[in-house]
């Protein structure tokens, strides 16, 4: 669900809403008071309206991983972790190796995921991917007691538009954070210590009732961002089966199913079941023009 505080961020979300509805997506505009029934943390004295899509998720994004991983192994996968990729060996304009910290692994088609080090992999075979490491951060609360007990158990994943402060549920607690845009570029994951301060000045606006709540955990991760935001997909064409999906700029653990079964296709040699040719890494060296998304927290 998201908060919304000034009357152009209204329009463009009533502009989506519409959009959502010529797809059948559930979507829907909701009033403060409405917006505030859903999730009662949420101070509505300026909110204009909210855009809510009630079939929206959230997951636990190292169980789906791990989901993930087990899949693959039963289907007859080896999965090796901790292992660093230092090279790929071409040879007649085909791949036929990839070089690890553990040893060579003969192969004859390579998929490069590797988000926020894609151009790392990329430059092995002399692909260019203008992909940067932007530092994301949050924070985990404690447990919530009956001081919070009007929240409901499916309160909705809430964003202030205007701030990208959001939080939901995690456990027994909260999850929250807000992109940073003092943030730098680069691979530093170090914690910031005025984090929580930063933090806590948008919540004492938006959503002052998490000020009431201790903070137990948190971690800092990379987004692969990619200039104008959208995913970088396809088959390079200079050295064959390289194939590539990286640049989501924080919107690849949403996007990942789809990409899967594109990635899949691609290998096979089959026809995706959508046109991916606007997101090839050649848009940003033919001129063609871009569609910049806007939506990034």
């Amino acid at each position: 669900m998201f908060a919304l505080t000034k009357p152009e961020d209204v329009a463009l979300f009533e502009r989506s809403t519409q959009i959502h509805h010529q797809f059948n997506v559930r979507s829907e505009m909701l009033t403060a008071a409405q917006a505030y029934a859903k999730n009662p943390i949420l101070n509505v004295d300026d909110v204009l309206a909210a855009s809510f899509t009630p079939d929206d998720g959230y997951c636990t994004p190292e169980s789906v991983v791990m989901g993930y991983a087990a899949g693959a192994r039963r289907h007859g996968a080896t999965v090796l972790t901790n292992v660093e990729a230092t090279g790929i060996d071409v040879s007649g304009g085909e791949v036929t190796a990839v070089i690890t910290s553990a040893g060579t692994v003969r192969t004859k088609a390579v998929v490069n995921c590797a988000g926020a080090w894609s151009p790392t992999v990329g430059a092995f075979v002399g692909m260019d991917l203008p992909v940067r490491p932007m530092k994301r951060e949050l924070l985990i609360t404690e447990p919530l007691g009956s001081d919070f007990a009007d929240v409901p158990a499916d309160m909705p994943f809430t964003i202030d538009y205007s701030t990208t402060l959001y939080w939901h549920r995690e456990g027994n607690g909260l999850l929250m954070g807000f992109s940073d845009k003092s943030t730098e570029y680069g691979f530093d994951l170090s914690r910031d210590p005025h984090f929580p301060e930063k933090l806590g000045e948008l919540a004492e606006v938006r959503a002052p009732r998490l000020l009431e709540l201790g903070f137990t955990g948190g971690w800092a991760g990379l987004y692969d961002v990619a200039p104008d935001h959208n995913a970088i997909l396809g088959e390079w064409k200079d050295v064959s089966r390289v194939l590539y999906a990286t640049g989501f700029s924080g919107h690849g653990f949403l996007q990942g199913p789809a990409i899967g079964e594109i990635l899949r296709d691609l290998y096979l040699g089959n026809q995706p079941f959508v046109d991916i040719s606007p997101l090839s890494a050649d848009r940003f060296s033919t001129g063609g023009q871009l569609r910049p998304e806007s939506n990034i927290v």
